[in-house]
């Protein structure tokens, strides 16, 4: 496993994202309220860039005709055809049980800085 400092964690605020490119591979790194998640910037349907928007939340399934939001802060949608995926573990929303995902990479904060692990 090869170790990557991304910056400095006073320099990387939550709220914040950014891509970083280790070895020729864009990763998309974010800070949802000092969580930090890192996952492969390139969408696996069509190759959208993942870094585009913030984390967001989505429908949840409910009852018929009832309506609730859910999962604020954490999925990332593709900004091309709109497929929702977990910062988690890089999951489909909706069919989590499928192949279509996104690479989900180890990120910590050591002392104070934020490290990404390839």
């Amino acid at each position: 496993m090869s170790r990557h400092v991304v910056d400095r964690l006073t320099d990387f605020p939550a709220g914040t994202r950014r891509v970083v490119t280790v070895d020729g591979v864009e990763i998309a790194v974010f800070n949802v309220d000092g969580a930090f998640h890192a996952l492969r910037n390139s969408c696996p349907h069509r190759g959208a860039p993942m870094c585009t928007h913030a984390p967001t939340g989505t429908m949840l399934a409910d009852t018929p005709h009832e309506y609730s939001y859910g999962l604020d802060d954490q999925l990332v949608r593709c900004p091309w055809h709109g497929y929702e995926f977990r910062l988690s573990d890089g999951r489909s929303v909706v069919s989590p049980d499928v192949k279509l995902r996104l690479r989900v990479y180890d990120i910590k904060v050591e002392q104070d800085t934020v490290v990404l692990y390839t």
